[in-house]
């Protein structure tokens, strides 16, 4: 491993001048970063370890919306009652991370900035429209979760910058929200395809708002947006559950890598999709009743 100056902040106003020193990079739980290192796939002069900063450490209800500190441990996430009652979606991802010293240790904050397509815990936080709060020495600045992610490993983050929070409205009325991914083993595996699910029903049973997010099938995690409104007022009949996937054919490209190939990720997501709405319309059911 490379030789680099470290830094442990214990207060924001630490970490944004430590970070405003010219090659100044964060580390925050380190599940993805230092095993970079010891490959040589990452290099720093200064290291500014985030851990210390317990006011970026929150999962918060602030009434309109709820707030996720950047540091909120993958562990914490799964086991928010908050989030179980707004996002059951982002609590499933959290949940299928690594093992437990790898949820414990790694941060949400981390993992979007990690811009993996295969990230689990972005598409449940897609399907929220969920926004970041950026914050540097020079002030601050709100961005969408999706204009944030430019390609793999790729993010709108400029010199001196990070993640302090993330941030979404909960849905109202009868919905419901599910998460699925797919991997190559049960426990600790990297998605070959994950898909987040969001949707909501009016009274007549029909779907008023849909949202579908999809990792591991372009360079970023996606949401299928022109879909979404083709869906608007209609059923959700199994028929038109197994038609989705037909219809984001033109939002997908999936790759063959080491972990799969691209007619197996195709048919995966077909798959999950159809599992997720049906979990997700099952959720806004039990919510009508």
């Amino acid at each position: 491993m490379q030789e680099f100056n470290y830094h442990r902040p214990v207060t924001i106003t630490e970490l944004k001048e430590n970070l405003s020193q010219p090659g100044a990079r964060i580390l925050a739980g380190g599940t993805d970063i230092v095993p970079k290192m010891r490959q040589g796939k990452f290099s720093a002069p200064i290291l500014v370890d985030t851990s210390g900063v317990a006011a970026m450490h929150f999962v918060e209800d602030q009434g309109s919306e709820i707030v996720l500190g950047a540091l909120t441990t993958h562990q914490e996430a799964a086991d928010s009652a908050l989030l179980k009652n707004v996002n059951p979606a982002l609590v499933t991802a959290a949940e299928s991370i690594g093992c437990q010293q790898t949820r414990c240790r790694g941060t949400l904050g981390g993992n979007i900035a990690n811009a993996s397509p295969a990230a689990d815990t972005i598409p449940p936080l897609l399907i929220y429209d969920a926004t970041l709060l950026l914050q540097s020495m020079t002030g601050e600045r709100r961005i969408l979760l999706e204009k944030f992610l430019l390609g793999p490993g790729e993010i709108d983050l400029k010199d001196g910058e990070f993640i302090h929070s993330i941030s979404f409205k909960p849905l109202s009325g009868a919905w419901g929200s599910a998460f699925i991914k797919v991997g190559k083993r049960s426990g600790m595996a990297i998605s070959v395809v994950n898909t987040a699910v969001a949707v909501e029903l009016n009274q007549e049973g029909k779907i008023s708002d849909i949202r579908i997010a999809l990792g591991s099938v372009a360079p970023t995690v996606i949401r299928c947006r022109e879909v979404e409104d083709s869906l608007l007022g209609k059923e959700p009949e199994p028929e038109l559950m197994k038609e989705i996937h037909a219809a984001c054919q033109k939002d997908i490209s999936p790759i063959t890598d080491v972990r799969s190939t691209e007619e197996y990720r195709d048919h995966a997501a077909e798959v999950i999709i159809h599992r997720a709405l049906e979990c997700a319309v099952e959720q806004a059911k039990g919510r009508m009743r």
